[in-house]
């Protein structure tokens, strides 16, 4: 006698479906989510598990342009909705307190670019979003805070493929033993120790200035300006 019970789908692969079916390059709320695997409580959280498999979904905190309600499917990982399996195996979960730790450590920074979380990017209407990733991630991977760097979402675009191609080691030593002077060897050395960026107090209080808003801004300009003048 066959056996004609239905097959039982796992929640994972139900929002797999219902994200495969909406397509690449689409935007969806959370409620169409739900409303999109009905029975399964936790859709958004099973949706996040779907990162390790390769699917690549954006919300308002990677792209700004989205509500805080909304998400993009950017790209489509493991079919595990077909059948499909992962071809290597997830990179591990970097614990929340350990992020908060390798953030703290970085002074809430990205360790490539200096940016802050929230500084406003100079040179476009977008906001820094900081985000922890492993430096290597070929297994066995750790999660240890030396394993552990901050990056805004511009860096790590870099980083994932989106930017110039990665650097040479022999490149970067040959740069670092040819600078011009013992004091700036010695200055690139501190960074390398410290993981980020120096900044003084021009570039922290300009960081601050971007923050306000936009009469805030100018008022500050124009002060400064008078004192400036003051000074002469």
């Amino acid at each position: 006698m066959t056996d004609k019970r239905p097959v039982r789908r796992s929640s994972k692969v139900k929002v797999a479906e219902f994200l495969a079916d909406i397509g690449e390059g689409s935007v969806f709320t959370k409620l169409q989510l739900f409303e999109g695997v009905p029975g399964v409580a936790q859709a958004d959280r099973r949706m996040r598990d779907l990162r390790e498999l390769g699917w690549k979904i954006d919300n308002y905190k990677t792209d700004p342009r989205l509500q805080p309600d909304e998400y993009r499917l950017t790209e489509i990982g493991t079919r595990i909705d077909l059948g499909e399996q992962p071809t290597e195996a997830p990179r591990p979960r970097i614990p929340a307190a350990r992020r908060r730790e390798a953030l703290d450590r970085a002074g809430s920074a990205c360790q490539t670019c200096g940016m802050r979380a929230g500084e406003l990017y100079p040179d476009e209407d977008q906001r820094a979003v900081l985000s922890v990733h492993l430096i290597d991630p070929t297994p066995p991977a750790d999660t240890e805070l030396s394993n552990l760097r901050v990056e805004c979402q511009r860096c790590n675009a870099g980083l994932r493929g989106g930017g110039a191609a990665l650097p040479v080691p022999e490149d970067v030593l040959t740069r670092a033993i040819g600078l011009s002077s013992r004091e700036e060897k010695r200055r690139l050395y501190r960074l390398m120790q410290s993981g980020r960026p120096e900044r003084d107090d021009v570039d922290l209080i300009f960081a601050e200035w971007l923050r306000l808003s936009r009469d805030e801004r100018v008022d500050v300009m124009l002060k400064l300006a008078g004192a400036l003048i003051e000074d002469d």
